[in-house]
């Protein structure tokens, strides 16, 4: 007697998305982002009125989307308008278990002709990171100065005990940059490149 074949179980819609969610280029890796400022620490303040700690704020929130959209575990180190003191930043980074601590920033200058962005680095092993996702940040056509990639004294990468870096996205004080950092055109090209850097830096 022939025995009859089993009938095929579809997949639960739970098992399913477990699939997808390992398939995804940053499943299992946790990322620390550090929004700058906040709280009574303002940051530097743009010629129109525009604080930084807004902006970082604003950036780290879109990047978060996106990250977590990667599979990632994404964790804020502030994600309102709160003072976090820089050691508290940085132990966020070691409670996590962070495969990555990425710091926001928006620069500032006493004239408002310069502008651009930089990403720096305090480890020498870190210093690969920076330049994946710098160079990330330059294929989305930013139309601003490529800084590049330095070395820099800052607490929360250079007391971080993982891998860490700091983007400066711009600077308030210019008038042109300042304009333009809260728009969503210029947030999504943030956001997309920070997160396309992070996988070319954890893959």
């Amino acid at each position: 007697m022939k025995s009859k074949s089993s009938p095929v179980i579809p997949a639960t819609t739970t098992e399913t998305e477990t699939s997808k969610a390992a398939n995804l280029a940053l499943s299992g890796k946790t990322i620390v982002l550090d929004p700058g400022h906040g709280g009574k620490d303002v940051g530097s303040t743009g010629g129109a009125g525009t604080y930084e700690k807004d902006v970082t704020l604003l950036t780290a929130l879109n990047v978060k989307e996106k990250l977590a959209g990667q599979g990632a575990t994404v964790v804020m180190t502030r994600d309102s308008d709160t003072t976090i003191s820089l050691k508290g930043r940085t132990a966020v980074a070691q409670t996590e278990n962070a495969d990555l601590f990425i710091s926001i920033h928006f620069d500032a200058f006493q004239t408002r002709d310069v502008y651009g962005m930089t990403t720096y680095y305090n480890k020498p092993h870190d210093r690969e990171i920076a330049e994946h996702i710098h160079e990330q940040l330059f294929k989305q056509d930013m139309h601003t100065k490529d800084r590049g990639v330095q070395f820099g004294d800052y607490h929360v990468i250079r007391e971080n005990a993982k891998p860490a870096v700091l983007l400066e996205l711009g600077y308030i004080s210019n008038k042109n940059e300042e304009a333009r950092m809260q728009t969503e055109s210029f947030q999504e090209q943030l956001s997309t490149a920070i997160t396309n850097g992070v996988i070319e830096s954890l893959r």
